[in-house]
């Protein structure tokens, strides 16, 4: 393996990761040639120790830092690296982070089976995680010295700390949303600072509200309009976002692979929608354009005749930054999903299973019965129109050479 400066060749080969398995990292508390030393290994994830999910920024490459991993030099990005650097001492801190989970290091990113099986289950990785720790990154200029205790809540008092947070690039990565949504706790690491989630969170709220421009219109600004917070997170863990709306309030957000636009938002959708999109995602044997395309068409059949028959210029409503491509792209693309087109569903409407509204569907003397089969005729119905969307879309994977 080269020094660090250049891409490196990693000495490491990852073992063929179980059904229903997960691997987890511990770190040494000592270094190795200065670098930080790893074990890993899998387990069942029935069987799993409590673990700590990390959230980062991945960051830009090319993977020019060395860490240890089984005693084999594995590369890693500068920013992980730094990461580990300092997350031996923020254990010393919380001595019960024995075991942890890291997407670059515990997923195999060379398998793509194995990505996309895994990257499936994010959600559950991270439900399942006593604690997620985000890490913020390294402060820009203020001295970072190693502080004692768990909680240093009184940096947040000064504004030149948190103006440093708040243009983190950690915000505007769109895998964090499902990682602090479904989070059971999370503790906040800006260098060696350790931050509690509620009070930085509700620091960051406000400031985003009533501070500066740059502050409102900020990647963590986006956050809190989404409601990633206390309440809105628990709002999105117990009924989920649309997968259209999703989009649209991230279309901002950052991901080192772009098909990542839509696959991080798998574990925030509806349930109905949820089962069936992952019928055909993550699936990262597909290239960027075909999940863009896949998923174009499956919004024009959720929302047509509303909005894309009825607004003049669909741009506005779902535009080239949604599916991150560019505006040539974006209108061939658009062209294509037409072949694929299904009758809108009449059944999807809320008034036909919204339970304030059931009088408008009873007709004068119907009885129970009656309605009750009339409900059941609306949901042979609304079955019929997912199999034949799900069949477009099926076709659509198969038959396109993007």
């Amino acid at each position: 393996m080269s020094g660090d400066g250049d891409a490196l060749i990693s000495g490491f080969k990852h073992e063929l990761l179980p059904q229903n398995s997960i691997r987890l990292i511990t770190l040494s508390a000592d270094l190795k040639d200065g670098r930080p030393d790893l074990s890993i290994k899998a387990y069942a994830r029935a069987e799993a120790p409590d673990y700590i999910c990390m959230s980062y920024c991945w960051g830009p490459g090319p993977e020019s830092k060395c860490i240890y991993l089984n005693h084999h030099q594995f590369p890693s990005r500068p920013n992980l690296s730094q990461l580990l650097l300092h997350m031996r001492h923020h254990c010393l801190a919380y001595p019960e982070w024995q075991y942890f989970w890291i997407d670059a290091i515990c997923i195999n990113q060379s398998d793509g089976e194995e990505k996309t099986e895994q990257v499936g289950r994010m959600d559950e990785t991270y439900r399942n995680a006593i604690t997620v720790a985000a890490w913020l990154g390294m402060p820009e200029e203020s001295e970072d010295k190693e502080m004692h205790g768990r909680d240093h809540r009184f940096k947040l008092s000064s504004p030149a700390f948190v103006d440093e947070i708040v243009r983190s690039p950690y915000w505007s990565r769109m895998w964090i949303v499902q990682e602090l949504i479904l989070a059971k706790e999370i503790v906040l690491l800006y260098g060696h600072a350790r931050l509690p989630w509620e009070m930085a969170w509700g620091i960051l709220q406000a400031w985003s509200t009533l501070g500066k421009s740059r502050w409102r219109n900020s990647a963590a600004a986006s956050l809190v309009q989404l409601g990633v917070g206390r309440v809105g997170a628990s709002y999105i863990q117990k009924q989920g976002r649309a997968l259209g709306e999703l989009m649209r309030y991230l279309e901002h957000s950052e991901a080192t692979d772009s098909r990542d636009r839509v696959f991080a938002l798998l574990g925030l959708m509806e349930a109905e929608e949820r089962r069936f999109i992952s019928t055909i995602f993550p699936d990262y044997t597909m290239s960027h354009e075909k999940v863009m395309l896949v998923t174009m068409t499956y919004l024009k059949q959720i929302y047509a005749p509303r909005p894309f028959r009825w607004i003049f210029k669909p741009r506005q409503v779902w535009g080239p930054d949604v599916f991150g491509l560019d505006g040539q792209t974006w209108e061939a693309m658009w062209s294509e999903t037409e072949a694929y087109r299904t009758p809108h569903d009449l059944t999807n409407y809320a008034y036909v299973w919204n339970a304030k509204a059931i009088g408008k569907l009873l007709i004068p003397g119907q009885s129970a019965k009656a309605f009750c089969e009339q409900k059941a005729e609306l949901r042979k119905l609304r079955q019929q129109w997912l199999d034949a969307r799900a069949d477009a879309l099926h076709r659509l994977a198969r038959e396109s050479k993007r």
